[in-house]
């Protein structure tokens, strides 16, 4: 392992997280008229104005109070809202499991469906089944997630039954119940995924099948299988890895539709519900939860590529 890269890589993805925290807090600046007011919303008294300029330290210098704004959010105070009085802390962490296995689930059914459907097609290029699969792709890729999620709401929930409404449980409460709520939400999400790491793992395994140590494993008599798993499976994925990575946090920021549609008490519902009732405090503790949680699985994606990959590995190593 390089520690040298590693601490590069941690110190730039540090100033991007202080970047995204400062346009955040700026957040409370932009706010029409005073932002005090705007904070609590109409009906706001003499009185509770004052708390919230106390509070928020609205009387100092802008940078003066970014820094106290910054130091409690590194000790996990992201304040209190002044709309519901919750603390924002716990009100993030309650959802963010929610999102979180949400989260994970859909990528683990994406790769699922992916891998073996790439790797299908990678045995017979341009064949029928490879048609099949392509055209697909195309359709999952193209398809509107809140249209599907709405098709799969009317048929599966409203029509047959099969799945509730309106009925989330925590993982913990009754994991049976859970997952059963998971099933339409996750399979929204997943299937449009799936079709996106279908076309990168597919188009990768097209190129590596076609490279010369490919040629010689086969010339060696290597079954087509082997090829397949053992030669250039592997080599394929890292692209793949990749991207799994960066729709890591589209995952948890931009399920919001998703979560909303089949009312899971997630991350992303917690911020659409935050922007419309313009409540800005919860609106920070959010967006910086979802930019920690980006740069977290950049990390940990730039961390797999230097295990899996030799070359980025030298590569690093060199610079």
């Amino acid at each position: 392992m390089n520690w040298g890269w590693l601490w590069r890589r941690v110190v730039s993805l540090g100033l991007v997280l202080v970047l995204v925290s400062m346009i955040t807090y700026l957040m409370i600046d932009a706010l029409p008229g005073d932002p005090a007011t705007a904070v609590l919303g109409p009906g706001a008294t003499p009185e509770t104005i004052a708390v919230v300029r106390s509070d928020l330290s609205l009387d100092k210098p802008l940078p003066v109070r970014y820094g106290i704004w910054l130091g409690r959010a590194v000790r996990g105070d992201l304040g209190v809202s002044y709309r519901t009085g919750e603390v924002v802390t716990e009100a993030i962490r309650h959802r963010l499991g929610t999102s979180l296995e949400l989260l994970g689930i859909t990528q683990l059914l994406a790769v699922l469906l992916a891998v073996p459907a790439a790797l299908l097609s990678a045995r017979r290029e341009r064949g029928r089944l490879d048609r099949y699969l392509s055209s697909g792709s195309f359709v999952a890729v193209a398809m509107p997630q809140f249209a599907f999620g709405i098709l799969l709401l009317v048929i599966f929930a409203r029509k047959l039954g099969w799945f509730p409404v309106s009925k989330y449980a925590a993982f913990g409460d009754d994991p049976v119940a859970n997952l059963h709520a998971l099933v339409l939400p996750v399979v929204t999400l997943a299937v449009p995924l799936a079709g996106i790491y279908y076309r990168v793992l597919r188009t990768d395994l097209m190129q590596t099948l076609r490279s010369d140590h490919i040629s010689f494993a086969r010339a060696m008599g290597l079954s087509r299988r082997r090829v397949l798993l053992g030669r250039s499976l592997r080599p394929s994925s890292l692209t793949l890895i990749s991207v799994i990575g960066l729709n890591t946090a589209f995952l948890l920021g931009g399920a919001a539709i998703v979560e909303r549609l089949f009312s899971l008490p997630g991350l992303g519902a917690f911020l659409t519900e935050a922007v419309a009732t313009q409540d800005v405090v919860k609106v920070q503790g959010a967006a910086l939860t979802v930019a920690v949680v980006y740069v977290v699985a950049n990390l940990t994606v730039d961390l797999l590529l230097t295990v899996l990959d030799p070359r980025v590995r030298l590569s690093r190593n060199a610079s």
